[in-house]
């Protein structure tokens, strides 16, 4: 497990860009996208991911962080859609991956070259808890 908490690390780092996270009170809800086929095909296969130029990967971590201390992932309940520019909404089924001292949810969607999709994550700590809601988009493109 931690080969994958590495390579998302990786992943986190070169693509970073501002609206990556949004805070939430004490609470950073961080996410990010990319292309299932950056996994190795052992660390695919493991957690039953499908390696493809059609697929793709959100990947969602909540995280608290008092001053001068390193952030602390959170166990959190994380649903979410994918939204094409037609306005097809398909649910997003996310794996959680909990390695203990990191805690994070993957969901695989489907894409196609030249689209614009747009995601709505809800992340709450209980099933009581407000959600906490981030809205963004990505355009995608399909390496040929």
């Amino acid at each position: 497990m931690k080969k994958l908490w590495t390579v998302l690390w990786l992943l986190w780092g070169s693509h970073a860009v501002a609206d990556q996270v949004q805070s939430f009170g004490a609470y950073q809800v961080h996410y990010n996208t990319f292309e299932s086929a950056f996994l190795t095909p052992d660390i695919a296969n493991q957690y039953g991911f499908t390696r493809s130029k059609g697929q793709a990967l959100l990947n969602v971590a909540v995280t608290t962080q008092a001053a001068g201390q390193l952030p602390q992932s959170q166990r959190m309940i994380v649903t979410g859609t994918v939204t094409n520019l037609l306005g097809q909404i398909v649910p997003l089924s996310f794996k959680t991956i909990d390695e203990g001292d990191a805690v994070y949810y993957i969901a695989a969607f489907t894409k196609t070259d030249d689209e614009i999709l747009k995601f709505q994550v809800h992340a709450r700590p209980n099933a009581n808890a407000a959600p906490m809601t981030v809205n963004f988009q990505r355009h995608f493109y399909v390496d040929k």
